[in-house]
């Protein structure tokens, strides 16, 4: 069984990074459909996927991540992807046309490309650990 683990990285009002890990095929394609779908009725230009994380990619994945960006093309964005390993940036060149999703060597370059100037990812909110009370050793002749 396959799977796919999608994590959601708002950047700004108009850009968010969508990380990928695991599978996309024609079993987690409704996965990633449910989250891609509402994009281009919202007000997000620019849609970046972290694919470092991607181990497999096929057509229908592809088509899904093409679909989004060609409906964010047509309001002026773009959906880009990020990191690719070799096989997913085998496959967008050899869909050619048909995917023309930009594809990025690094999450800086596609970061630069839909104009973020800065970006540093949100610290984690500090915890606050409960604190244990040090146990007194019993003593051997209290026993």
């Amino acid at each position: 069984m396959t799977q796919l683990s999608v994590r959601l990285v708002p950047v700004d009002g108009l850009t968010l990074v969508v990380a990928l890990t695991g599978e996309l095929d024609h079993t987690t394609r409704p996965v990633l459909s449910s989250i891609l779908d509402p994009i281009p009725r919202s007000p997000l230009m620019h849609v970046l996927v972290a694919a470092a994380d991607l181990w497999f990619c096929d057509p229908n994945g592809l088509e899904r991540l093409t679909l989004t960006h060609r409906a964010l093309r047509a309001k002026g964005g773009h959906l880009a992807v990020a990191e690719a390993r070799p096989p997913l940036r085998r496959l967008i060149a050899l869909m050619g046309e048909q995917a023309a999703v930009p594809v990025h060597a690094t999450m800086a370059e596609a970061l630069a490309a839909a104009h973020v100037d800065a970006y540093r990812l949100p610290t984690p909110a500090r915890r606050h650990l409960p604190s244990l009370r040090g146990i007194q050793p019993t003593p051997r002749h209290a026993r």
